[in-house]
């Protein structure tokens, strides 16, 4: 079975669920469904509430079972965080802190980290 498609192909827009059916008995109910909070989130930042869920919060936990720093940590919960919590103020990214992180791990050159910086400045 597909996953959920949450946006239009052809034009971006966002998806409505205005029909559901059942292939058991060819019955079909229609209507606008809305969706979960958690299926506004991306794939990733799911298994992440997951992770954070799972360990309760433990932050330290969370780093370990993703192999990622505190910093990154908050700034994936600060974007979650963003999507569920809407209505509150756009959370500050520490952008420059994952930056040196994946100087750190061998994922970015010095360069590159300097363009990456440069373009969210």
């Amino acid at each position: 079975m597909n996953k959920r498609l949450k946006q239009c192909p052809v034009c971006n827009s966002n998806l409505e669920i205005v029909e559901y059916h059942c292939s058991n008995c060819d019955t079909s109910i229609k209507g606008k469904f809305g969706v979960g909070d958690l299926d506004l989130l991306t794939p990733a930042q799911q298994e992440f509430v997951k992770i954070f869920i799972c360990s309760q919060g433990n932050i330290k936990i969370v780093e370990k079972a993703l192999g990622i720093s505190y910093p990154t940590v908050k700034n994936r919960l600060a974007e979650v965080s963003h999507v569920l919590c809407r209505g509150k103020k756009e959370p500050k990214i520490r952008l420059s802190e994952d930056v040196l992180e994946d100087i750190e791990k061998g994922n970015l050159t010095v360069d590159e980290a300097i363009a990456k910086l440069k373009g969210r400045s």
